[in-house]
């Protein structure tokens, strides 16, 4: 990890996405919890969730087509640029007058689209600029760097709500993206796969789909495993809606314990980021993968059986470790698998399915939680967690075979 922070050009790669994590962090706290307080219901964040899964599930594979044919260094600028805008003319606003509630929903679907935009835009940059044998200790170290953004805007979310009211977070939140704009664009970068993207563009996205979507047709347990590796953050996802209810109307505690849950799962995931690498290496990626699953899954029902803000906080520490877990160990496995020319693609397309799944619990949960609590949402997604656990072991063998195949070929060729 010295040897990679070292490098000046990952560093302002790094330091780039704390600023913009920490700004999606406090927009996202910040608008969900104003949303439940101000209805004293999850139905409007409810619904919002569900029409941003829509659109998203909609536009994902469409922005996976541009992430291989255009600069991935582009779309991160872009990503930012967008954020600044809207975030900035909302603050503005908040000086003004009061917030409507299409208003909140904007920045609410605004930055739900940037996150599709920008981990598979990011995911693609490093495998592109970056060696194969640094890409276990890029992504521990941007794991770290997205957690201790988590961990600054949890902290300071629940004071500055407080004290001051949204429009102060918001006007925040838009500095911090044009701090992350004019850093990232400093940093030297070469699309590596112009010819390929030059090739493609006479082939519509429709037709670049199709390309990924044979890719991982083809892959022996590519599509099985994609699926459940994405459930912890799934899980995580789905959670944002349960858990403001579970901390409101369950616990009957405030925002801090709400901030102080947020901040404890940026901790676990960042003390992931520092040691799964070394846990991945001693028990194994698929005993790694498979334990946190299961892990996850068990603790979300001990949660749900003890209604108290502190067994909130500690679960979601360790909820926090899980999910970093599980994402590291697939991220480095599709970095070493996947083609370069196809990464983009194949990672929205995943990322769609997320959305899609994530719709349906979503749809679920809105109708749901405020019938039965915010409590058997959380064992809902215990018992997927369970299944998600025997998907990857019955798949994830595959990849690791093409993995350890790959990594043969290239000890060869030096």
């Amino acid at each position: 990890m010295r040897e990679v922070f070292a490098n000046r050009q990952f560093r302002k790669l790094f330091f780039s996405n704390l600023f913009s994590g920490f700004g999606q962090g406090m927009t996202m706290i910040g608008i969900a919890w104003h949303l439940v307080e101000t209805t004293g219901s999850a139905e409007l964040l409810g619904s919002t969730m569900f029409v941003s899964a829509v659109l998203m599930f909609v536009v994902g594979p469409y922005i996976g087509t541009l992430i291989d044919r255009f600069s991935r260094k582009r779309m991160l600028l872009a990503e930012h640029a967008i954020g600044f805008a809207v975030l900035a003319a909302l603050a503005v606003w908040g000086f003004i007058g009061p917030y409507a509630e299409w208003m909140l929903i904007a920045v609410y679907l605004v930055t739900t689209l940037m996150f599709q935009i920008h981990y598979p835009a990011q995911s693609a940059l490093v495998q592109e600029g970056f060696e194969p044998r640094h890409y276990n200790d890029i992504n521990s170290l941007l794991e770290i760097e997205g957690q201790t953004a988590s961990v600054l805007a949890g902290g300071m979310a629940g004071f500055l709500l407080e004290a001051y009211g949204l429009h102060v977070v918001l006007l925040i939140n838009a500095c911090t993206y044009l701090a992350a704009c004019g850093l990232l664009s400093t940093m030297a970068y070469t699309f590596t796969l112009e010819r390929e993207a030059r090739n493609n563009r006479g082939v519509n996205w429709v037709g670049q789909l199709l390309q990924s979507w044979r890719y991982i047709r083809e892959k022996r347990g590519f599509l099985l495993f994609g699926i459940a590796a994405l459930m912890p953050f799934i899980a995580v996802m789905a959670g944002n809606l349960l858990k403001p209810v579970y901390v409101n109307q369950t616990l009957k505690a405030d925002v801090t314990v709400f901030s102080l849950g947020e901040t404890a799962y940026a901790i676990g995931a960042v003390a992931a980021g520092l040691l799964v690498s070394a846990v991945a290496r001693k028990f194994g990626q698929l005993l790694a993968m498979v334990g946190s699953t299961l892990l996850f899954a068990f603790v979300m029902a001990v949660m749900v059986a003890l209604p108290y803000g502190w067994a909130l906080v500690g679960a979601y520490m360790i909820f926090g470790w899980c999910n970093a877990s599980v994402r590291l160990i697939r991220q480095s496995l599709y970095m070493t698998v996947v083609p370069k020319p196809f990464m983009g693609r194949v990672m929205s397309f995943f990322n769609s399915i997320g959305m899609m799944m994530r719709l349906l619990l979503i749809g679920v949960f809105t109708w749901m939680i405020d019938r039965t609590g915010a409590g058997m949402g959380y064992l809902v997604l215990a018992g997927l967690l369970l299944l998600a656990a025997a998907g990857i072991v019955g798949t994830m063998r595959y990849l690791l075979h093409d993995a350890a195949g790959q990594t043969a070929v290239a000890t060869e060729e030096r």
